[in-house]
């Protein structure tokens, strides 16, 4: 699967989000607001989602677009984690 990311927004704070962005998959599909997050010494995208109550009143944060097999994140991931660093290398010259 061929992904094209647009790093929309870099965060420069200390909090966990350091960017959001666009993927378009194959020239078919595209999915908005995801964001690229660091948590310890690794980073990881996070889908974007829609927050609803269950019949108790209980939040429930349902993703609204996900990978189905773990080797498909990866390359997602990847392809994400290489535009922002692509985006920070440019930001620095």
């Amino acid at each position: 699967m061929k992904f094209d990311v647009n790093i929309h927004k870099v965060f420069s704070h200390e909090k966990p989000t350091k960017a959001i962005a666009s993927v378009v998959m194959d020239n078919a599909f595209v999915v908005h607001d995801v964001r690229l997050i660091e948590s310890g010494k690794r980073m990881f995208i996070a889908m974007p989602y829609k927050v609803h109550k269950d019949e108790d009143g209980k939040e429930i944060r349902r993703d609204m677009f996900h990978p189905i097999s773990a080797d498909a994140r990866k390359e997602m991931e990847s392809a994400v984690i290489a535009a922002y660093n692509a985006k920070i290398e440019k930001q620095a010259e």
